[in-house]
C-alpha cells in the first residue's frame, strides 16, 4: 500500500473509529497484558491475541492488505474474548454486543469497501503507460 492510505483501508478504519466509540469498548482497544490481569493460562488459551487498537495501528502502517483479513482480526478481537471468558461474564457479554455491531455495520459496508479495493492500483505498482 501507499504511504496514503488507500480509501478501502480507510474506511475501514472508520469502522473502528466507531466501534471504539462504543462505550464498552474500552477493554478492546489494546492487547491483552495477562500478566498485569492475573490470567497466566491467556496464552494457552489464546493463540492469536488481537484488539482493535492493534487492528488500527496495522490498518495505518499498511500491514492490513485486504478487506477480509480485517474483517478476521476485527472478528478474532470478540471471539477471543468471547472464548477465554464465561457467557455469564461482563467482558464476554459486551465482546458478543460489540461483535453483532460490527458484522451488521460489516453487512452495510462491505460492498463499498470491496469496490474500493478492487478499484485501487495493486501496492507498489507502477502504471506501464
Amino acid at each position: 500500500m501507499s504511504k496514503e492510505m488507500a480509501q478501502w483501508a480507510k474506511k475501514c478504519k472508520n469502522m473502528v473509529k466507531y466501534l471504539q466509540s462504543h462505550k464498552h469498548c474500552w477493554i478492546f482497544n489494546q492487547p491483552v497484558d495477562h500478566v498485569q490481569l492475573s490470567i497466566p493460562d491467556y496464552p494457552e488459551v489464546i493463540k492469536r491475541p488481537m484488539d482493535l487498537g492493534t487492528v488500527r495501528t496495522n490498518l495505518e502502517a499498511g500491514l492490513i492488505a485486504h478487506p477480509q483479513q480485517f474483517h478476521d482480526d476485527v472478528l478474532l478481537t470478540f471471539e477471543n474474548a468471547m472464548r477465554y471468558n464465561p457467557e455469564e461474564n461482563d467482558v464476554h457479554i459486551m465482546a458478543k454486543e460489540l461483535k453483532q455491531m460490527f458484522l451488521a455495520k460489516w453487512e452495510t459496508s462491505q460492498v463499498g469497501i470491496m469496490e474500493k479495493f478492487n478499484n485501487e492500483p495493486a501496492a507498489g505498482l507502477k502504471s506501464i503507460i
